[in-house]
């Protein structure tokens, strides 16, 4: 592995919970590529070895 920047992970990870947020408040997982996906598209212009941690597996 490689070192990430801590405030980075922080800031994708917020972001990312964020979009799990349906409109009602509620988690939902089903919003987890959606999610993921406009999370990535947020900070595209971190370093790839800063983004690439984040992979979505599943359907």
């Amino acid at each position: 592995m490689w070192v990430v920047d801590d405030g980075e992970t922080n800031k994708i990870t917020s972001t990312f919970y964020k979009h799990m947020v349906d409109e009602s408040g509620c988690l939902d997982h089903t919003r987890a590529a959606f999610a993921l996906n406009k999370t990535m598209r947020s900070v595209k212009d971190l370093p790839l070895d800063q983004r690439i941690l984040y992979i979505h597996l599943g359907a």
